[in-house]
């Protein structure tokens, strides 16, 4: 199965870097392969299921500005395990996968009077999880409870997967703390609900960081929300991003 993504309609996320404004064209090509296995004294064909694997491919433009594609794919040349983020859109509730992924190569094409492309490939072979955008707030300064969504039950088989990034370093003054969970209920209405995962306690100090945690179903539950919770005497505002997905286990 192969998903392209226009790019008037698509937003990339790689770790905690929003690459959505130096992205032309975002592919994401999965591969489950069913290798025959039929016998000579099988009725009928007989497959097996493969192991997973999917490819992500974003046509970008080559920059040095903010956010500064070329130096961000530079640095994942030699990294592992890249937090690879595509959405439809910057507004909760809205769709899209997230993987973890390893680059496997980087294209730069040119063309006489056309701007320099920078064409990047990822590749795993782990199954690319659902997700959904359960929270976005590029300020956020207060406790707040996000919008339950009907995601779905975490099956048996399957793993919930939460991934927090603060997009930036906070802004205003003094100290506070920020914690995100990720909440789920057996219904919209308010009380009842579960608290799954926590992420790690963000500050005034933290800079622009990522965060994946994984749960193993099942869960039971369908809807699901996030939790901004903000304490401490300062005016810090937090620029972050909270998805919630499920992959196969």
């Amino acid at each position: 199965m192969t998903t392209r993504f226009h790019a008037a309609g698509v937003v990339v996320y790689v770790d905690e870097f929003d690459l959505s404004g130096v992205t032309a064209a975002a592919e994401l090509d999965i591969a489950n392969p069913t290798p025959d296995a039929t016998a000579f004294a099988d009725v009928d064909a007989v497959y097996l299921e493969g192991k997973p694997a999917f490819k992500i491919t974003l046509n970008g433009f080559y920059s040095l500005a903010d956010p500064n594609y070329d130096s961000e794919m530079f640095i994942d040349l030699t990294s592992e395990n890249r937090q690879v983020g595509i959405y439809k859109d910057n507004v909760a509730g809205q769709s899209g996968w997230e993987a973890r992924t390893d680059l496997s190569q980087d294209v730069i094409p040119t063309q006489k009077s056309q701007a320099i492309l920078l064409n990047i490939t990822w590749q795993g072979d782990t199954p690319v999880a659902e997700a959904i955008v359960g929270y976005i707030n590029t300020a956020v300064a207060a406790t707040e409870n996000g919008t339950k969504y009907q995601f779905g039950a975490i099956g048996v088989s399957e793993t919930l997967v939460g991934v927090l990034r603060l997009l930036a370093a906070p802004g205003g003054a003094g100290s506070n703390d920020l914690v995100v969970t990720i909440q789920s209920d057996a219904d919209s209405l308010a009380g009842g609900e579960t608290t799954r995962i926590t992420f790690a306690t963000l500050n005034q100090a933290s800079v622009a960081i990522h965060e994946k945690v994984e749960l193993a179903g099942a869960i039971t539950d369908a809807w699901w929300r996030a939790v901004i919770t903000i304490t401490g005497a300062g005016t810090r505002t937090f620029s972050i991003l909270v998805t919630i997905g499920r992959r196969k286990t």
